[in-house]
């Protein structure tokens, strides 16, 4: 489907089709329970696809539309979505639902992170705008920047050498 605000999936889903797009390939049944028993995991695209997803994503948050969700040192990667609302049948325009998906570190992803704001306001700070980059990609980031060091995640402030291993890997 082209145009896709009618779609919708689970958080977990989309979480989970998400990590198999960054994790080399391989899906993995997804699970709210810490357990010790094996769950299944299989390979759902190629290890070279997935690779080559991640710089793409990353470029998001380094040129794109996810901007203001860049953590100095964490490679954030993600993609942004907007989403009008379906109301009475119809696509409201003021209405919209915002989503940042990201991953980080992009270049050995270990974490992803979901963020869905419903109907944002348009503030001051954010020029009005009620898109996905002014709203879900900046709260994404404040997340990042703070659980990143809890999860032992230390950070690399080589920013230039990051970007060229990121290009190096296109």
């Amino acid at each position: 489907v082209s145009y896709g605000h009618g779609i919708s999936v689970t958080p977990l889903h989309i979480v989970t089709a998400f990590s198999a797009l960054v994790n080399g390939g391989i899906y993995h049944t997804p699970t709210l329970i810490k357990s010790d028993t094996q769950k299944i995991s299989r390979r759902v695209m190629s290890e070279q696809t997935s690779e080559q997803m991640r710089p793409l994503l990353r470029d998001v948050v380094l040129y794109g539309s996810g901007k203001k969700a860049e953590v100095a040192g964490y490679e954030v990667g993600g993609k942004t979505g907007t989403a009008n609302k379906n109301t009475n049948g119809k696509y409201a325009d003021r209405r919209v639902t915002n989503s940042f998906l990201s991953m980080f570190p992009a270049s050995d992803p270990k974490y992803a992170l979901l963020v869905v704001i419903d109907e944002p306001q348009g503030i001051k700070e954010t020029y009005n705008f009620r898109t996905s980059g002014w709203n879900a990609a900046p709260t994404a980031g404040k997340i990042i920047a703070s659980v990143a060091p809890q999860l032992g995640l230390k950070a690399n402030f080589d920013i230039q050498a990051q970007k060229a291993h990121i290009k190096a890997a296109q």
